[in-house]
């Protein structure tokens, strides 16, 4: 049995660990298979690619994007793209491109005005340590958290989004977003696979039709195997994706803030290769074609 993650964050956005630190550790850990799916950047592609290459890993090009959905609330959406031509996916005048800075403008407009909530709740804080703590990455409300926790003025960085970040607490910012059916069109457009992120997170009353009715507007796959999803939604997601003809896949969600490293080694998770098996023939099949060699 192998074990594949196709599910992880790099310091392109939120993570704790570089594209090239992460494809180590899996080459280390043994796995089958590897994608790093950074929050609304391509930014880390190029290094992953090229190390995964040197190594040997078979790995898959991917992002993952913040969405509004048609039946109300948000979701988030992974776009994969096995045998991608890394240089046109990059292009920063390709259409993937223009809508990654699109959501990167929202952020951007967002972020500012976190950090002035917070201020008027009496935190001492400001956006250029926000920004210091990015680095090169795509700010985001992790690295708001970070700034706090390392100024010793909340303890955790999950003492900062139960209380203040997440949705409907007192710092809480909304954002513009792309809307599901356009952030599917934008995905395959590009030659990607969208698979809907972490099912478990989405709050709606029927699972069942929001997956259908992606799956019309051209959703690829689902996300059944994440940490602590539960049995019952794993089974409800298997039983949907055999109805409608989806993929299955998983990840971890590794950010490295909670472990320093990923879980693959120690086995407090990992993604049963077999168990994804139509997934990874998808990405394979679509790399010997993008490689001419079918």
């Amino acid at each position: 049995m192998g074990l594949c993650d196709f599910h992880t964050h790099s310091t392109a956005s939120d993570g704790r660990l570089t594209p090239t630190q992460l494809v180590d550790e899996a080459v280390r850990c043994g796995l089958d298979g590897f994608a790093i799916s950074d929050h609304d950047t391509l930014a880390g592609v190029v290094e992953a690619y090229e190390r995964s290459k040197e190594l040997g890993l078979f790995y898959v090009p991917a992002v993952e994007l913040s969405v509004d959905l048609h039946s109300g609330g948000s979701a988030h959406l992974l776009g994969y793209f096995p045998g991608a031509d890394i240089s046109e996916l990059c292009d920063p005048s390709s259409e993937i491109q223009k809508t990654l800075q699109f959501v990167v403008d929202g952020r951007n407009t967002r972020n500012p005005a976190i950090v002035k909530k917070f201020q008027e709740l009496g935190f001492d804080i400001t956006m250029e340590e926000v920004k210091k703590e990015a680095g090169d990455a795509v700010v985001g409300r992790p690295h708001i958290a970070a700034v706090l926790v390392k100024k010793g003025l909340v303890g955790s960085s999950e003492e900062v989004f139960n209380r203040y970040l997440g949705s409907g607490k007192p710092a809480y910012v909304d954002r513009k977003r792309l809307g599901d059916y356009r952030a599917i069109e934008i995905i395959r457009q590009a030659g990607g696979l969208p698979v809907l992120a972490h099912p478990k997170y989405i709050q709606t009353d029927n699972l069942g039709a929001l997956i259908a009715s992606l799956t019309d507007a051209g959703l690829a796959g689902l996300e059944a195997y994440y940490p602590d999803q539960g049995r019952d939604l794993i089974s409800f997601l298997e039983s949907v994706s055999k109805k409608l003809g989806l993929l299955l896949t998983g990840g971890s969600d590794f950010h490295g803030i909670r472990q320093p490293l990923p879980g693959w080694c120690d086995g407090s998770f990992a993604v049963d290769t077999d168990k994804i098996t139509d997934f990874i023939k998808a990405c394979n099949t679509r790399e010997r074609i993008e490689h001419g060699k079918t």
